[in-house]
């Protein structure tokens, strides 16, 4: 299997959105799922080639990215969220606090998560960003269903095994979240403060996360070595890791591993924005979570009460 950086690449075309419909006993399908399943049980992530999402689509993300991003502090704090477990809204630059060892991010984001959340406006001065945000929304929805039947199938369960646990995507009964990340140029470094980076060392939270990121690198992630390697942009890929609740729902088969996003030393990307698109595709509020082997390695819980716990303290407001 090739591997760049010590992480898999997965030629994912038999269960690329672009086909309607897929066949579990597909030679294929299966080939996939044997990859995927050696690449999450060791390194937590994989690069997914031929997933049927246009490399145009992504930059068109981007470009409706940066117009909301490059708006005044005062129009987007008009979009803020008001709490650290809101669906939607933006955070400021340094309120999400990854590493609680470390100063704050160097990044603000936007949230999507409930479309169904009548509380929250959308932005008046980006109009192209709704339609954006479903589209994407959607298709990243589909490919997190792919990559749950390949994982499924990997563990020798049945292909929709994860299929009940994903019924209220999008709305406010979900926890699917689709994160527009922005990490602003860099061009004052006295006031970067100590150990500061612009995402901290963690681990996502959830199910699975699914990432797009631009050509600036910074990415991150430990190796089987448990060394810091980088996760190269490599056009045309969608990066796909393990969180922490699959983890537990697997019974640590699969494994959620720390990463991080570093400034990097380059001073041409320095002084370059990075822009990342992250679909944290975790399962619904009230799904009941338990050790898919029957092993109660660990006790059941509910998605919704883990995901709260482990965001506690993760926002300054």
């Amino acid at each position: 299997m090739e591997t760049v950086s010590g992480i898999p690449v997965v030629d994912f075309a038999a269960l690329s959105v672009d086909h309607e419909t897929i066949s579990a006993s597909d030679e294929r399908v299966q080939a996939i799922a044997r990859q995927i399943h050696e690449a999450f049980s060791t390194v937590g992530f994989v690069y997914l080639k031929n997933h049927g999402i246009t490399q145009a689509k992504v930059d068109e993300t981007f470009n409706v990215m940066d117009k909301f991003f490059t708006l005044s502090k005062g129009i987007k704090k008009k979009y803020g969220k008001k709490g650290e477990l809101d669906a939607n809204g933006w955070e400021a630059l340094e309120r999400e606090i990854t590493d609680p060892t470390k100063p704050g991010d160097l990044k603000e984001s936007f949230d999507i998560g409930a479309f169904d959340d009548k509380k929250f406006r959308w932005p008046t001065e980006v109009p192209d960003l709704q339609p954006a945000v479903k589209s994407l929304f959607g298709v990243l929805s589909l490919l997190g269903d792919r990559v749950l039947c390949a994982m499924a199938l990997g563990l020798g369960l049945p292909a929709d095994t994860f299929k009940s646990y994903y019924k209220d995507v999008g709305t406010q009964w979900g926890t699917a979240l689709l994160r527009f990340n922005y990490y602003p140029r860099i061009t004052d470094f006295e006031h970067i403060k100590p150990g500061q980076i612009r995402c901290g060392e963690h681990t996502d939270y959830g199910g699975i996360t699914l990432l797009f990121q631009d050509d600036a690198g910074g990415l991150e992630v430990v190796n089987r070595e448990k060394k810091f390697v980088s996760a190269t942009p490599i056009p045309g890929t969608i990066i796909v890791n393990i969180a922490d609740l699959m983890q537990r729902w697997t019974a640590d088969k699969f494994v959620s591993t720390v990463h991080r996003v570093i400034i990097p030393e380059e001073e041409l990307k320095r002084c370059t924005p990075r822009r990342s698109v992250a679909f944290f595709y975790d399962p619904d509020w009230k799904a009941k979570i338990s050790c898919l082997d029957g092993s109660n390695k660990y006790p059941s819980i509910k998605c919704g009460k883990y995901v709260s716990q482990v965001m506690k303290g993760t926002f300054s407001f």
